[in-house]
């Protein structure tokens, strides 16, 4: 029981520090814009719209994995990686963010579809989060202020659920087409597209 609580506590701190570390990430790109020197009440804005999106788009993805490779009765935590603390943090100041800070150790599963099943669910939470955002952002008139929080918001997760697609390395869209092209094809392909008609459109 002691070794659960220690391992949960752990968790949390972990999911805080890469919940921190990428609204940062997020409010310095966005800085980039402005020379590093945006109007005050922008920059508060700025980096409010920045946690709510990891909120919403990197926290959610990582319980979703979490979530699913629990209900298969594996092993599931959230692990930080340092390193990618780093990577992500230094790599805001060029203007973009690759969101690497941290994943979700799977153990006890070991066959491909569920393995599939649980990479595609992250994903699969930012394509859903995307289209609710964009539609939103469609339906409520640009001189809302909520409108201009969907729109990030939209962008956001077509973002990271496309990142997370691509299949190179530890991440999920590699799992996810090594057990379903099709499926690997359809998800990757509409959260592409929404990732650039949310930036051009919106």
């Amino acid at each position: 029981m002691r070794y659960e609580a220690d391992s949960t506590k752990k968790e949390i701190e972990d999911l805080g520090i890469a919940v921190l570390a990428l609204t940062f990430a997020f409010t310095v790109s966005s800085y980039v814009g402005y020379r590093y020197h945006p109007p005050p009440g922008i920059a508060i804005t700025i980096l409010v719209y920045s946690f709510i999106a990891v909120i919403v788009a990197m926290l959610f993805h990582e319980l979703a994995h979490r979530q699913v490779a629990r209900k298969y009765g594996g092993y599931a935590r959230f692990k930080l990686w340092p390193i990618g603390v780093l990577i992500s943090v230094i790599i805001s100041m060029l203007g973009f963010v690759i969101a690497v800070t941290g994943a979700v150790n799977i153990g006890g599963i070991y066959d491909r579809e569920r393995m599939g099943k649980i990479a595609l669910a992250g994903p699969a939470s930012n394509l859903v989060f995307g289209i609710v955002f964009f539609i939103l952002a469609i339906a409520i008139p640009a001189y809302f202020q909520f409108s201009s929080l969907f729109v990030f918001l939209s962008r956001i997760n077509f973002y990271i659920g496309t990142f997370n697609m691509i299949p190179f390395g530890p991440l999920d869209g590699g799992k996810v087409l090594a057990w379903n092209m099709r499926n690997f094809a359809v998800v990757f392909i509409i959260s592409l597209f929404g990732t650039i008609l949310s930036f051009v459109y919106l």
